[in-house]
């Protein structure tokens, strides 16, 4: 069986150019399984401009709602599920070597609108002692709940990046 900190194993599946506009440019779809739970989990990692990859996962058995996002699945194994998400962005890094990632913790039930959501509290401790501070440079953004991971190496100009990131992800909450 897998170490914990291996994560799950994945398998990338496609690139998706469905929904693909001026902004979005495709997305890379994986998919894992978890040995404990059974569950399988699709992972989306949407490629937007600039080289900004944006991991978002879900319950497959949550596929077809509206919030399968916020949904819980009550598996109690996040920290697996993280470090196999960690191992989809080095994938990712692998096939784009200046990709630069962010992540939203999405709402549910409990969260209270313009406070940083349970989940993005809970994403922050993983991904801050996780991942390198000397690949990445970390913002965080917490009252739109925002992550974000610049990299160092291929951002020239990490503050107006972070800006319009920013800016791209406050409007999407605003519309």
């Amino acid at each position: 069986m897998a170490e914990m900190t291996d994560g799950y194993p994945f398998i990338f599946q496609m690139n998706d150019y469905n929904g693909a506009d001026d902004v979005l440019e495709y997305t890379l779809q994986y998919r894992f399984k978890s040995l404990k739970s059974h569950h399988t989990y699709i992972v989306r990692v949407e490629r937007y401009v600039e080289h900004s990859y944006c991991l978002k996962f879900f319950d497959k058995a949550n596929m077809n709602s509206d919030n399968k996002f916020s949904l819980r699945t009550g598996t109690f194994e996040p920290r697996t599920i993280f470090y196999t998400l960690f191992n989809i962005m080095l994938d990712v890094l692998k096939r784009d070597p200046k990709a630069s990632f962010f992540f939203i913790g999405a709402n549910d039930e409990k969260d209270e609108a313009g406070v940083a959501t349970r989940r993005f509290r809970v994403y922050v401790r993983f991904v801050s002692s996780i991942v390198s501070r000397k690949a990445f440079e970390h913002y965080r953004v917490s009252h739109l709940s925002l992550y974000i991971l610049a990299n160092r190496e291929h951002v020239a100009d990490k503050e107006t990046y972070v800006k319009k990131l920013i800016e791209s992800v406050a409007a999407e909450f605003e519309s």
